[in-house]
């Protein structure tokens, strides 16, 4: 049963929401600011709920908090449809956000999409055909143990911009559309001006180092979509 951090200081969106999703069989924490949120939060916690705007800490800060220790899932809550507010949260790790007022059954279709996506390297496990590991330049991707090494040093990344840069690695040499990235790491349909999957992609771009053979990791082709490189060759893919 997984178990789940809300963080609103509206406290009748809060017990509405806890009430939502006890009856969807998980277990549920309240905090009704950033810093009960913080103060609540463990390593039992599976996926969080996160409001952008409350007094004392707001759901920015308390996400910069928990991605410079966790890399646990994180859906904001908001009602500011506020571009730079979307971008601002996907660049500080958020995975995923959805506005106020929101669709219970939506809302409970993201929150599945991510814990199964936590939970990928079991389900995983189960199919032979994928590798355990990738390895391109100094580059080491182990897919069971969901890690990212470059030059036998940790790269963290959250659950979804790891996904992404999996996604890339199984099609690595291949273009890949924004439809497909977003379809099948985010879990649903790619929105040019939502950008959410292009503020992934630029996440990982800045937490990949630099590759010893000089070349980028990820290649952006307009109106195409993503390619990782793998090698030279794949520039002839630009045409």
């Amino acid at each position: 049963m997984s178990k789940l951090l809300v963080v609103d200081d509206d406290l009748e969106i809060a017990s509405l929401l806890c009430e939502l999703l006890e009856l969807e069989g998980f277990t549920v924490e309240v905090a009704n600011n950033g810093i009960e949120a913080l103060e609540k939060f463990d390593d039992s916690i599976d996926l969080v709920l996160l409001d952008i705007m409350m007094p004392e800490m707001n759901g920015l800060s308390v996400l910069s908090s928990l991605r410079s220790k966790f890399t646990v899932p994180v859906i904001f809550l908001t009602a500011k449809d506020s571009e730079l507010d979307k971008i601002n949260g996907l660049e500080l790790g958020a995975d995923d956000y959805i506005l106020k007022p929101f669709n219970d059954r939506e809302l409970i279709a993201r929150i599945n999409a991510l814990l199964r996506r936590a939970r990928w390297d079991t389900v995983g496990n189960e199919s032979n055909e994928k590798p355990l590991q990738y390895t391109i330049d100094k580059l080491v991707v182990n897919t069971k143990q969901q890690s990212v090494y470059f030059d036998d040093k940790y790269i963290e990344l959250t659950g979804t911009e790891f996904q992404v840069l999996l996604k890339l690695l199984e099609n690595k040499g291949v273009t890949i559309s924004r439809d497909t990235l977003s379809e099948t790491v985010l879990g649903k349909e790619f929105i040019p001006l939502a950008r959410s999957i292009d503020v992934h992609v630029s996440n990982l771009r800045k937490k990949l180092p630099p590759r010893s053979d000089g070349l980028p990791w990820i290649k952006t082709l307009r109106s195409k979509g993503y390619l990782f490189v793998v090698d030279q060759n794949d520039n002839l893919l630009q045409n």
